[in-house]
């Protein structure tokens, strides 16, 4: 199947009713060449946005909450205590009062959906647990926002105990495809990632995975990614472009150009019709003067603020965009119990 063979109202209609592409149509779209030939691809995946989603956008922030010294090997995180020569702060876990402040902050500041992201194979020491459960409570309780937390390959029993403290979301990234995964992460398989999902979708959570892009992946890699996580019924796609830091292997790997990166927004538009997809870090260098077109290629949603190690935009151009395409933030899935120590705005 080639890229002109693609029967576009076929793919709208289907799209609409919640069925994604194949991994052969999949294919034909990531051999497209012509960037003029976007306008036919944005036509489909900006209804399909505009049908499930409508002008509304998913916004999401983070705090680096535990960083670096991380005993885990993945091959893109300056993080890891593997690579000497990178560069990434080094802290215990922050307090709850702290995490709480921090996403108050982020709800003046345009986000609603806040998450607590740490490093390391897993959260398990009891002291942590507890603290981490306090701050999802608190954020809950005085900001409305959905509450998430990316605390690696976590047991089910621990993540019980964090959704019972007010956690709505769990993020865990596959970071790319099955038959690349090995090529990326050493010290962890693909199937305990895929286990850390599916653990999070049998308590009923709401699962946000994805991976990065620009890995030195294939076209191929990035559909078969799409396609396990349409088997996996996730919720939410955050969609990473490679920011490659100093000192990891992947050092210096630049690929992406914003019509690879608006082509990749698209396939995951068109194989994963309904779901919220989010673009997160990369998306300022290497959509650049394109940003605008990531919601036309079918993207619902934006990470607002600074990424794990590495500074985002500014949030009131972020803001200003969202206005200048007339798009709204999502409200909070919550309503507030308890006075919250930032502005709400």
């Amino acid at each position: 199947m080639r890229f002109d063979d693609l029967d576009w109202n076929d793919i709208l209609r289907r799209g609409k009713a919640g069925i994604g592409i194949s991994e052969d149509e999949a294919q034909a779209l990531s051999e497209l060449e012509d960037e003029s030939k976007l306008v036919q691809v944005f036509s489909v995946t900006n209804a399909l946005r505009q049908h499930f989603k409508k002008n509304e956008v998913y916004t999401c922030g983070i705090t680096n909450a535990k960083s670096g010294a991380c005993p885990e090997k993945c091959n893109f995180c300056s993080q890891s205590a593997h690579f000497k020569a990178a560069e990434s702060p080094v802290y215990k876990l922050k307090s709850a009062e702290t995490m709480v402040a921090e996403a108050q902050a982020a709800q003046a500041a345009g986000v609603r959906e806040f998450s607590i992201v740490t490093q390391g194979r897993a959260l398990k020491k009891r002291e942590e647990i507890d603290e981490v459960k306090s701050a999802l409570q608190g954020i809950r309780e005085t900001t409305g926002m959905q509450t998430c937390a990316s605390v690696g390959l976590i047991a089910p029993e621990h993540l019980k105990e964090l959704q019972d403290a007010g956690m709505d979301a769990m993020h865990h990234n596959l970071e790319t495809a099955r038959s690349f995964h090995d090529q990326i992460v050493e010290t962890h398989s693909y199937d305990d990632e895929v286990e850390t999902v599916k653990a999070a979708k049998k308590l009923g959570m709401y699962v946000c995975s994805g991976g990065i892009f620009g890995m030195g992946e294939n076209w191929g890699h990035r559909v078969e990614l799409a396609a396990d996580l349409r088997a996996l019924e996730v919720d939410s796609v955050p969609l990473n472009f490679l920011n490659a830091r100093p000192g990891t292997p992947l050092e210096g790997l630049d690929e992406l150009t914003p019509f690879e990166c608006l082509k990749t927004i698209a396939l995951y538009r068109l194989m994963l019709p309904t779901k919220d997809l989010i673009v997160c870090g990369g998306r300022q260098i290497h959509l650049q003067d394109r940003q605008d077109e990531l919601f036309l290629a079918g993207a619902n949603g934006i990470m607002l603020g600074d990424y794990l190690t590495t500074s985002g935009g500014e949030t009131p151009q972020d803001l200003q965009l969202l206005e200048d395409q007339g798009l709204v933030i999502r409200p909070p899935p919550h309503t507030p119990t308890a006075p919250s120590l930032a502005p709400a705005k």
